[in-house]
């Protein structure tokens, strides 16, 4: 999953603009001298690349490849280990640290994206000395250049919890800094996988002894921590304690899990790690959780949590709609046109560190949409994704199989969010055709015109509650819009058509007036054409909250409405179609 934080804010940023850039070399030769704990702006808009490397590939064949680049010259005023970052700047940066002083220097440490956000860039120093010098290359990712800030600042030692033997012992509701910088791997994995295999590769690691002093819920986090961190909670003391939560991702980069049903005087061993080997500083933050979902409802759509129990729909806007952390789902079905291009959008207040939505596309003949709906679906076999964490997914994908694909549109909380999270969202759907909900009584009986009327291509669309669309009309033929709580199939017959509708049958008639009046003509390609103004196409009718009497009342959310056209058919009357649609 891709996790992105908000740029600098808008005062920051502007005293970072008004900030005089140092006239940095433009190559490793002419490096500006810095020394010791600060922050320094620069500025590689016009800068070149000078291709320099440091005599290394350093740790990643990444190192290479810096665009636009400058120099510092570092020397450190104090032992220890030393963060070199970009964070604050204002485009996707890369860092090089090279040992020594001018272009005989020789990189030493490399990174493009650390755990500050934006792209930024992040490498520790360990084991330096007073007087150790260091070139310091900043560039940026795939030829980018921009405005940014090189800053320097030592981290403390190691604490002395390196053992799950002698963690360091805590209690209660709290805050605690640590720094895993020169801190071992140690391998403990609490006789368990956790819930992912990840739980096991846990980089540079400390322990803490937690006790509960209350009972209730418990969130430990390690929001705002400076590096990518792991998170692994087992429940004893010490060595013997037994892994029951994991985490990697949660608050951006950052790790968090929940513990339910905890009591005083309960302890747990508190595993803090880092992905990919990663170390440095952090907190630790233990709070009580208050579940943010409880008394929220779900949407009319369920239970759609399975590809076989999928939703069908159509091209239009779906509001109001929600999906929990779990295995609670939205599944939805259609058919993508060959040479068409489906997209959906995703509408939600969620974002880095708040359960957000995300969507995945797929292939229904494929039968990936039948994995496991709590573990990660990236590289799923999916056609397409939108994952980011950022508010609004939108996902596109175009058919170019040659044939049309029936498939799957999966929308879900992230696996890894915080427990008991959930997400309401808003999804438009294009490409998909009418799709729509199911049609009964299909086909219709032929009308004097040699064809069946059908409602095939209603949808959500429209400024009502739905829009009916009727089409394979007898051309000039009047007809009206019937409604109804129940349907049967086949139906009754009624003059030259099929009745499919069970009392009381509404009429959107002319007779019931305002809103409610339906009355349109079939044109010369058999479209019914609204003849009352109650359509935002000029076709067919919105349909809007009220009914008509009988039956009275308004159309309430979950509940199921059918719907049938009545029209003249030269001497005798017909029907079309029905569809049937769940509000």
């Amino acid at each position: 999953m891709t996790f992105t934080n908000k740029f600098v804010g808008a005062g920051a940023l502007a005293a970072l603009l008004a900030t005089p850039a140092f006239a940095q070399g433009d190559d490793c030769s002419a490096a500006t001298a810095i020394n010791g704990a600060g922050s320094w702006a620069y500025d590689t808009t016009a800068a070149t690349t000078t291709g320099f490397s440091g005599g290394s590939a350093c740790t990643n064949a990444g190192s290479l490849d810096v665009g636009p680049d400058q120099f510092f010259q570092w020397t450190a005023d104090a032992a220890g280990s030393w963060q070199i970052d970009t964070c604050g700047s204002t485009y996707d940066t890369k860092l090089n640290a090279h040992s020594g002083a001018g272009c005989a220097a020789i990189c030493t440490a490399y990174n493009d994206d650390g755990a500050c956000g934006n792209f930024h860039s992040v490498l520790v120093l360990s084991g330096v000395a007073i007087g150790d010098t260091f070139v310091i290359q900043v560039g940026g990712w795939n030829g980018l250049a921009g405005i940014g800030v090189l800053n320097t600042a030592p981290l403390g030692a190691p604490g002395t919890n390196d053992d799950c033997g002698v963690a360091d012992v805590i209690g209660g509701y709290g805050t605690w800094t640590f720094d895993t910088t020169g801190s071992t791997v140690t391998g403990f994995s609490g006789g368990s996988a956790c819930t992912a295999a990840g739980s096991l590769d846990m980089g540079p690691d400390q322990f803490w002894q937690w006790t509960a002093t209350a009972a209730g819920d418990v969130e430990i986090k390690l929001e705002g921590s400076l590096y990518d961190t792991k998170l692994n909670v087992h429940a004893g003391v010490g060595c013997a304690a037994t892994c029951v939560a994991y985490n990697d991702d949660t608050y951006g980069l950052q790790s968090a899990v929940n513990i339910s049903g905890v009591n005083n005087g309960d302890t747990f061993l508190i595993q803090i790690g880092g992905f990919a080997g990663s170390f440095g500083p952090g907190t630790l933050e233990v709070l009580p959780f208050i579940d943010p979902c409880a008394g929220v409802s779900d949407d009319a759509f369920e239970d759609n949590d399975t590809c076989a129990t999928a939703t069908s729909i159509g091209d239009g806007f779906y509001p109001a709609l929600m999906v929990f952390e779990g295995t609670d789902l939205d599944m939805f079905t259609f058919t993508v046109a060959d040479g068409a291009t489906f997209q959906a959008n995703a509408f939600n207040p969620g974002g880095c560190g708040i359960p957000d939505v995300d969507m995945f596309l797929y292939d229904v003949a494929s039968g990936f949409c039948n994995e496991d709906p709590t573990a990660d679906p990236v590289n799923g076999g999916e056609l397409a994704n939108a994952w980011t964490c950022i508010d609004d997914e939108v996902l596109i994908w175009t058919n170019g199989t040659g044939s049309d694909v029936e498939c799957v549109l999966r929308v879900s909380v992230w696996p890894q969010a915080p427990l008991d999270g959930c997400a309401a969202y808003d999804l438009t759907i294009a490409g998909a055709g009418p799709g729509g909900p199911a049609l009964f009584c299909n086909p219709a009986n032929v009308h004097s015109g040699g064809s069946s009327a059908t409602l095939g291509t209603s949808s959500v669309s429209g400024p009502g509650l739905y829009h009916l669309e009727a089409t394979d009309g007898p051309i000039d033929q009047f007809g009206y819009f019937l409604v109804s709580a129940g349907s049967m199939d086949p139906g009754v017959s009624v003059s030259q058509g099929e009745l499919c509708l069970t009392a009381p049958i509404g009429r959107y008639s002319p007779a019931a007036g305002g809103t409610l009046n339906s009355i349109g003509r079939f044109d010369a390609a058999g479209v019914l054409q609204a003849l009352a103004g109650n359509s935002s196409v000029g076709s067919g009718y919105d349909v809007p909250a009220a009914l008509p009497s009988p039956p009275g009342g308004v159309i309430g959310t979950g509940a199921t409405w059918h719907f049938q056209l009545w029209y003249r058919d030269g001497a005798a009357s017909n029907f079309s179609d029905g569809i049937s649609v769940t509000f």
